[in-house]
């Protein structure tokens, strides 16, 4: 399931800004962190949240749809790439754009470094998805946004419904014979197509569909929307909104006092040797929320 189904947990029952500040502050880490043993740190307390609020089995689907997508950043930025010292492979036949192919250990490593970070980037909003749900997150955010808090409500229903419409269509042409793996690549690629094409119609169907509701439903006729929803802040959400708060004051100031350097190029640094106390404390913080976590589903 890659879209919210109510299960009556932790992570559900946050206020909408409480869950989209501790996604963003995720996000924030993930696509600045440098060193990928903080990185792996970070991943594994998502992944522990995931698995206390019993959506880590959906958030695996999340990671096996972005990973044919990482392991293209993985190939392609060591043959884009030619900059590092410790030189691999040194090819001799001058290709166009590309040039000679000079793949080296530093280019390889950033690209499998670059594809974890799309893989964590991806599950953090896998996760937003399977806890956040879209119309407490409208309903709050459409007070002080307006449209465009139906535009974000739209943009992040979009990967996932497209993906529910591909599977479907994938279904529904094999139950009628039709093979989507060929031998014969052409054949592959014409299937592939047909797919394509049917998925565009049917998000074009939706659109049309979408926009006649909210016309009848006289969405946009008055100043004043009416609303089904009244969000009210408890004491788990303020204690989860002072520790990301804290995290993020203090992850900048691990990034001001140069904590988080780790050079890839020329020549890669040792994370080892880069770890340091202050990144270790960091490391415990992101942990904190996940014993907050247990401790409400032992402790209730």
């Amino acid at each position: 399931m890659l879209i919210y189904k109510n299960r009556n947990t932790f992570l559900q029952k946050l206020h909408p800004l409480t869950g989209i500040l501790f996604l963003t502050v995720y996000i924030i880490l993930f696509l600045q962190i440098n060193n990928p043993i903080y990185l792996f740190t970070m991943l594994i307390s998502l992944l522990i949240l995931a698995y206390l609020d019993g959506s880590l089995k959906d958030l695996f689907t999340y990671g096996k749809i972005i990973l044919p997508f990482a392991l293209l950043i993985v190939i392609l930025n060591p043959i884009m790439v030619h900059d590092g010292s410790t030189v691999i492979y040194e090819g001799h036949i001058n290709y166009p754009v590309l040039g000679p192919m000079r793949i080296t250990l530093e280019a390889v490593i950033y690209g499998i470094f670059n594809g974890i970070r799309v893989m964590c980037v991806t599950l953090t909003f896998g996760l937003g998805n399977l806890i956040i749900h879209p119309d407490r997150a409208f309903g709050f955010f459409s007070k002080f946004l307006k449209k465009s808090s139906l535009l974000m409500s739209m943009t992040i229903r979009l990967f996932p419904t497209m993906m529910t419409s591909y599977e479907n269509i994938v279904n529904v042409e094999k139950l009628r014979g039709n093979k989507m793996l060929h031998k014969d690549m052409k054949k592959t690629i014409k299937a592939s197509g047909n797919i394509v094409n049917i998925l565009f119609l049917s998000s074009l169907e939706d659109s049309a569909d979408m926009a006649e509701s909210m016309y009848s439903r006289g969405y946009g006729a008055l100043k004043k929307r009416s609303s089904y929803f009244h969000e009210k802040f408890t004491y788990r959400d303020i204690a989860f909104i002072l520790i990301y708060i804290c995290i993020f004051v203090y992850f900048q100031y691990f990034n001001f006092k140069g904590f988080n350097v780790l050079n890839f190029y020329p020549k890669v640094d040792n994370p080892i040797k880069a770890l340091s106390i202050e990144g270790y404390i960091l490391s415990i913080m992101m942990f904190v929320p996940s014993l907050i976590y247990w401790g409400w589903k032992n402790w209730k």
